[in-house]
């Protein structure tokens, strides 16, 4: 008997070190903010990412950066700042960019609206045909910002000090002002930045500072509720700290690395899938988007709460689940006959 490597969980385990299908440069970007050396470009490529944004702004590291990325067929995103009016300004327009990264967080600093439309003005005069984009902390502040970039972006890390779930509503915020704020760009992509750190490296208004790594749970339940809610590409933040790059811990490098297993197989789902309905009946308090590629259809089902939610399995008759250890709901959800979905429990299914 043929076995499909994407559904079987033995193979799954081989999918996981390959990096997938998409893990050459796919169309969907899955991306790591603080990407700083070819070093560091070399082992996102291996775990599976096909994108990174730098902060690095020298205009000579940032071309040594492109050329690498070109050989690994990965794209970057990164500022133009100084790059326009140096001696790479020319070159740096053939660069492999998925966006030229105007900002980082405007609402923050207080960045008037204007400015940031004469940095979008002067990027595509200087680079018509490569992308702008920029990243936002509040989906808020996308009815502010929101008629520049080419990309929209929303950084919000909730953990722990705030309900994930939140993840959702900003990305469904900036979601819909992409295609309010700017009538001719409707269809602008949404990337949402997701938390790959613990909040008590950073200094904090607190008396007693408050934070923890994510778990594998909520990184998970994360990823997907920004998919969830219409996300076009994921971003992590970051590969760098403490000194040190993730994967300086294995045992966080390695949920990245089941992640990006994950999101690869279905990069071209994600990438060109069909919204469709959800099946009917489904408790109301959880949240499910059904996207249908060819024949089949896949559905991303999540409880985005911490309560306990009643799960229907004759609802989800035909739906097989995917990226488990096993097929049968009873096996994978607890409640034998009165099956409920756990606390940010997510399922990817397909039919």
């Amino acid at each position: 008997m043929k076995m499909n490597i994407l559904f079987a969980g033995a193979a799954y385990g081989v999918l996981m070190l390959c990096g997938g299908p998409a893990a050459a440069g796919g169309g969907f970007p899955l991306c790591m903010y603080g990407v700083n050396s070819a070093r560091d470009l070399a082992v996102i490529k291996e775990a599976g990412f096909n994108c990174f944004h730098t902060y690095n702004q020298d205009p000579e590291t940032l071309a040594g950066l492109a050329a690498e990325a070109g050989k690994l067929k990965m794209k970057m995103t990164a500022y133009p700042d100084k790059v326009m009016d140096s001696a790479y300004g020319e070159a740096a327009k053939k660069w492999p960019m998925l966006a030229w990264y105007l900002y980082d967080e405007p609402e923050v600093r207080g960045i008037p609206p204007a400015e940031l439309e004469k940095l979008e003005r002067k990027t595509k005069a200087w680079s018509p045909k490569q992308r702008t984009a920029f990243v936002m902390g509040d989906g808020n502040a996308a009815l502010t910002y929101g008629a520049y970039g080419d990309a929209l972006m929303t950084d919000w890390y909730p953990v722990p000090h705030l309900k994930t779930e939140s993840v959702g509503y900003h990305v469904a915020l900036v979601k819909s002002a992409a295609g309010i704020m700017d009538a001719e760009r409707p269809d602008r992509p949404v990337w949402a930045v997701l938390q790959a750190f613990d909040w008590m490296i950073y200094p904090q208004r607190r008396k007693e500072r408050v934070g923890r790594y994510p778990t594998f749970t909520e990184l998970r339940f994360m990823t997907y509720l920004a998919l969830a809610r219409g996300a076009n590409g994921l971003f992590y933040y970051t590969f760098s700290q403490e000194g040190k790059t993730l994967d300086a811990w294995p045992e966080r490098w390695f949920l990245f690395k089941r992640l990006a297993a994950e999101i690869n197989s279905l990069a071209p789902v994600l990438e060109k899938g069909a919204d469709t309905e959800p099946p009917t009946g489904l408790d109301e308090r959880l949240i499910a988007r059904v996207l249908k590629k060819g024949f089949k259809r896949y559905m991303i089902l999540l409880n985005p709460s911490d309560a306990k939610v009643p799960l229907d399995a004759a609802l989800l008759k035909g739906w097989r689940p995917l990226f488990e250890e096993k097929r049968r709901y009873e096996d994978i959800l607890p409640g034998k006959e009165n099956l409920y979905m756990p606390g940010y429990r997510t399922l990817v299914l397909e039919k």
